[in-house]
C-alpha cells in the first residue's frame, strides 16, 4: 500500500475513533447536567456499558492497525537503507568499509576514536579514513570541542528512493 494511502487510513482511523469518543463524552455530560439528551444520541445513553466495551475494543484495534502500518514503514526503511549501505560498500576499500560497518551498527554516529579502536587501526589511520570518506560525501564530521562526531550522510538513512 502506498505510503499516501496508509496516511489517510490511519488518519481515517484516529478521526472516528476521535469522534465516538467525543459522542461518548457529550451524551454522559449532558446527561449528568439533568439535561435532555437529543433522540439520536439516545442509545447511546441507553446502551452506555456496551458501547464503552465496543469503544475499548476499538480503541485497541485502531491503535493495532496504526502500528502495523508505521511497522511497515519501518520495515520499508530499513531494507532501502541496508540496499544503499551495499551499493556503497562495493565500491570502498576494506579500511572504509569497516568504518561504515560501524557506523551502521551505530545508527549512523560514531566518534572518530572509537573508528581508531577497531583492530589493525591508528588514529593516524582513522583520521585519513575518515578525511577520504568526508571527501567522497558519504559522512561528515562533526567538532565537538576535541571529540570528533562522525555522522552518516542522511540521504543513506533516509526513507526516499
Amino acid at each position: 500500500m502506498d505510503i499516501r494511502k496508509q496516511a489517510l487510513v490511519g488518519m481515517t482511523i484516529v478521526s472516528v475513533f476521535v469522534f465516538l469518543v467525543t459522542v461518548l463524552v457529550v451524551v454522559f455530560s449532558l446527561y449528568s447536567q439533568g439535561q435532555e439528551v437529543p433522540d439520536l444520541l439516545k442509545p447511546f445513553l441507553a446502551y452506555h456499558v456496551q458501547f464503552m466495551i465496543v469503544m475499548g475494543l476499538f480503541g485497541v484495534g485502531s491503535g493495532l492497525a496504526l502500528y502495523t502500518i508505521l511497522n511497515s514503514t519501518l520495515e520499508k526503511q530499513k531494507q532501502i537503507v541496508k540496499t544503499n549501505s551495499q551499493i556503497i560498500m562495493k565500491f570502498l576499500a576494506k579500511d572504509e568499509r569497516e568504518v561504515v560497518s560501524l557506523l551502521l551498527s551505530k545508527d549512523g554516529r560514531t566518534t572518530q576514536s572509537e573508528i581508531a579502536s577497531l583492530p589493525n587501526m591508528s588514529r593516524l589511520k582513522a583520521h585519513r579514513i575518515v578525511k577520504k570518506l568526508e571527501g567522497q560525501g558519504i559522512v561528515h564530521v562533526e567538532k565537538y570541542g576535541k571529540i570528533n562526531m562522525i555522522r552518516i550522510i542522511d540521504e543513506l538513512m533516509e526513507l526516499e528512493n
